[in-house]
């Protein structure tokens, strides 16, 4: 997987962890499609809902398990990011869980589109 940032102040209270928080994915081609997987992990003493990963475009589809997770159980989510203009982006993913997290957890896509 690609580099990874330390955890902001919200994200370390939440429910649920996710690794990486950002993913440098360099240059990549205009219209091409990239596929970024990164793991969330329940670290809380309950089961949680992954509800929902809100997106910054229309150029990012994300794709989770709609399954509750177990406490100390890990699932993948994968976007897939299709560019549709030239240039340095910096896409950010939120995502939002039952019960509610304090804050919603973030992931960053960061890169340049040639």
């Amino acid at each position: 997987m690609l580099g990874v940032t330390a955890w902001s102040g919200a994200a370390a209270q939440s429910p649920l962890r996710v690794s990486p928080s950002v993913v440098r994915l360099g240059e990549v081609a205009l219209r091409s499609k990239n596929r970024v997987e990164f793991t969330c992990v329940n670290v809380s003493d309950r089961p949680l809902v992954i509800r929902e990963v809100r997106t910054d475009c229309t150029c990012t589809k994300p794709a989770w398990p709609k399954a509750p997770v177990m406490p100390g159980d890990s699932v993948q989510v994968s976007v897939v990011l299709t560019p549709t203009d030239r240039g340095a982006f910096y896409k950010t993913l939120r995502i939002l869980t039952a019960p509610a997290s304090p804050e919603p957890v973030q992931v960053v896509l960061r890169g340049k589109v040639y």
